[in-house]
């Protein structure tokens, strides 16, 4: 690889890093939305150092712009600059390699996690979510179904299971997610919840009942009400939704909570 080659790369994958955080969107298929304000300073740097690489090398004189000959006398086949190796600028050619996050970028994005994660990630349930400070307030008992995250509804419901105030009994929620098949015919909406990167991501699951299952992978929104578990079972990690209606919706530009 050639050093305008190296350059142009640099320039290319900076180009890259902004098109996915100030283009596109997509960086928070990867990262925590905070982190924007890393990513364009890093994408950016990367475009002006390659910009400075190549104002370098074409302002630099060419072998054929060298005199031939020096204060010493006529160059020698073996003067001092023949040495056994290359001063042309090339590099390894396991540096091409470099092009493959560029290419998945551009070319095959990576989606965000999805129900194959989450169906495989059974062993890493997320914890239930600790309450506020203050403590889950009262919900409206009266109006339409309350919107709430994952985490929300996780929250309350280990919170009810646990004999402590059961704020969400017999209350209309509503809660988004993706579907993550559940055995032959069950299901469960999920979302991931991210600390810092896709990779650490951890699912927070409902299984949903009383409703038919949706395509795996598809976004929804659930409405039904807690159902709690079966008299005298202790606190467990599973959380269910006894559904009464469920619709199809859009990809959050966020994904993750």
């Amino acid at each position: 690889m050639t050093r305008p080659a190296q350059n142009l790369l640099l320039i290319t994958i900076g180009a890259a890093v902004l098109w996915i955080t100030l283009g596109s969107g997509e960086y928070v298929n990867y990262v925590k939305p905070g982190f924007r304000y890393l990513l364009v300073p890093a994408g950016a740097a990367l475009v002006l150092l390659g910009a400075a690489g190549l104002r370098r090398e074409w302002r630099a004189p060419s072998p054929d712009d060298l005199p031939a000959t020096s204060p010493e006398g006529p160059a020698s086949s073996k003067g001092p600059a023949d040495h056994g190796h290359d001063h042309s600028g090339g590099g390894p050619r396991v540096a091409w390699l470099l092009c493959l996050p560029v290419l998945a970028i551009f070319v095959v994005a990576p989606p965000a996690l999805g129900s194959f994660t989450a169906a495989r990630d059974t062993g890493r349930a997320a914890p239930p979510p600790a309450p506020p400070p203050q403590g889950f307030g009262a919900l409206p008992r009266d109006g339409g179904p309350v919107a709430m995250t994952m985490g929300e509804f996780i929250g309350r419901s280990y919170e009810a299971q646990t004999g402590q105030a059961a704020t969400l009994e017999g209350i209309p929620v509503r809660l988004t997610g993706f579907v993550t098949p559940r055995g032959e015919d069950g299901w469960q909406v999920t979302r991931l919840k991210m600390a810092c990167c896709a990779g650490d991501a951890i699912p927070f699951p409902v299984i949903v009942k009383g409703l038919r299952r949706p395509p795996a992978d598809a976004w929804v929104q659930v409405v039904g009400t807690w159902k709690p578990p079966a008299p005298g079972t202790s606190a467990t990690g599973v959380h269910e939704i006894q559904g009464t209606s469920v619709r199809r919706v859009g990809k959050p530009r966020n994904p993750y909570e």
